[in-house]
């Protein structure tokens, strides 16, 4: 019986990564059981309040339990304007889902992603949002690996 329980609460486990930007916003999902992430198509921020809506809906689409917005943390730890913003659509984020919201430090993960698309012979401008979804999936893997370590 605590068997069927730990499986069913597994499977609401569903977690959908945001990596915020002002013009594009990456996204990735996990699976149902919190081991694997998946980009998504990147959303165009027109306006904050239409990548808050996209967001959201992308988040009732697949099921998300949960996001995790990326913190574009200064290399000292501090906030800076970014950091502020990507605080501030997590905030709006929460309000539209009703979905709990974590901050994820994310430091160096666009770095990470271009890094990876430049080994893999892709450019920042050979496809639009390429590099916002792969920095959401680093950002995503982070998250994941960061919580498996943490369990007893």
């Amino acid at each position: 019986m605590f068997r069927l329980f730990l499986i069913h609460a597994l499977n609401e486990m569903r977690i959908l990564a945001v990596d915020y930007g002002r013009r594009r916003v990456g996204l990735a999902v996990s699976d149902e059981l919190g081991f694997a992430a998946s980009g998504l198509p990147t959303v165009r921020a027109d306006s904050r309040s239409s990548a808050i809506d996209s967001v959201a809906q992308v988040a009732s689409n697949v099921g998300a339990a949960a996001l995790i917005v990326g913190l574009p943390l200064n290399m000292d730890g501090s906030r800076g304007p970014m950091a502020e913003a990507a605080a501030s659509f997590a905030d709006a984020l929460s309000c539209a889902t009703g979905l709990p919201v974590r901050l994820w430090d994310e430091r160096l993960t666009t770095v990470a992603a271009r890094r990876t698309m430049r080994e893999t012979g892709l450019r920042d401008r050979d496809k639009e949002g390429t590099l916002d979804r792969l920095a959401a999936v680093l950002l995503l893997n982070s998250y994941l690996q960061a919580q498996e370590s943490a369990e007893p």
